[in-house]
């Protein structure tokens, strides 16, 4: 968006986002969610970004995750049942029996990361057609 929108999103600093990962380093909410919730409250009016964001939240408690696997990984898919990073990671660990530190639960966040960022631009999308 900064490269092709220009301003006000040639403003915001990358590193803003940092602090999201680990669920805000307190494994509380996905980080990706809160990041997807501050995109969206940039384009959307109150009411349009609620919607938005809540249809977001509700798609994520039932999807099937990781959907995108970055290095063409054949990581098995769970359901968070939750908003929250520690129910969502703690599910997948218990089913792959991959540690917390391990490539391919980074990796699985990696793809969590792409499939809720492409549920919220489908959602934008229709939304502000």
């Amino acid at each position: 968006m900064a490269d092709q929108v220009g301003y006000p999103f040639n403003q915001i600093p990358p590193q803003a986002w940092v602090n999201a990962g680990g669920g805000y380093g307190q494994a509380s909410l996905c980080g990706t969610l809160g990041v997807a919730a501050a995109c969206i409250g940039m384009v959307c009016e109150v009411d349009q970004g609620k919607k938005v964001l809540y249809d977001l939240n509700e798609w994520y408690k039932t999807a099937e995750f990781p959907m995108y696997q970055p290095e063409g990984l054949d990581l098995p898919h769970t359901v968070a049942n939750s908003l929250l990073c520690d129910e969502s990671v703690n599910i997948y660990m218990e089913e792959s029996g991959y540690e917390y530190g391990s490539a391919e639960r980074k990796s699985r966040c990696a793809g969590v990361a792409a499939d809720v960022t492409r549920k919220m631009v489908e959602l934008l999308n229709a939304e502000l057609a």
